[in-house]
């Protein structure tokens, strides 16, 4: 009986030491492919519930399996969930403090992990990309009339303190 268990412990962790171990950095570290979704930030897997929940099912259908781990669907599924992280903090103008909650790097670790075991993952599956409704960077700018305005004022002010200034 004590064999048995035995065995079936030895069992267990050799599976444990199979599974994917993925070097994140950051807070994160390294960990294992079942945490690699498991983001600190609540709000980012309530808004993105579908992709994220879909690709951490095929996650825990894998187990400790590097093969369907690394394997396109399922590169693909986590790829759709940090993408739709990455645009909800787009348009949240927010940042995370997790450097898994959609980020490139991540998907990089990812593609690297598997790379490791033997796996290789095309660079455009692990890749994000702008979302459609973004507009780019940009610059507050005034008008030209407020501009003139605000340009005159300041020359108004200046030539008075300088004439303040030179007749004391």
């Amino acid at each position: 009986m004590r064999t048995c268990l035995a065995f079936a412990s030895s069992l267990l962790l050799a599976g444990q030491v199979l599974s994917l171990s993925i070097a994140v950095g950051g807070s994160v570290g390294t960990i294992d492919a079942t945490q690699f979704l498991n983001v600190t930030d609540t709000y980012l897997l309530t808004d993105c519930q579908n992709p994220c929940s879909s690709a951490t099912a095929q996650i825990a259908n894998c187990t400790t399996n590097d093969s369907c781990l690394c394997s396109s669907s399922t590169v693909m599924a986590i790829t759709s969930c940090e993408q739709c992280m990455f645009n909800d903090l787009i348009a949240k103008f927010a940042t995370s403090t997790d450097p898994r909650a959609g980020s490139s790097a991540a998907l990089t670790a990812y593609a690297a992990a598997c790379s490791s075991v033997g796996f290789t993952v095309p660079s455009s599956s692990v890749a994000l990309s702008l979302p459609s409704s973004w507009d780019g960077p940009f610059g507050v700018s005034l008008g030209t009339l407020s501009t003139v305005s605000i340009v005159g004022v300041g020359a108004i002010l200046g030539a008075g303190s300088l004439l303040l200034l030179s007749n004391m």
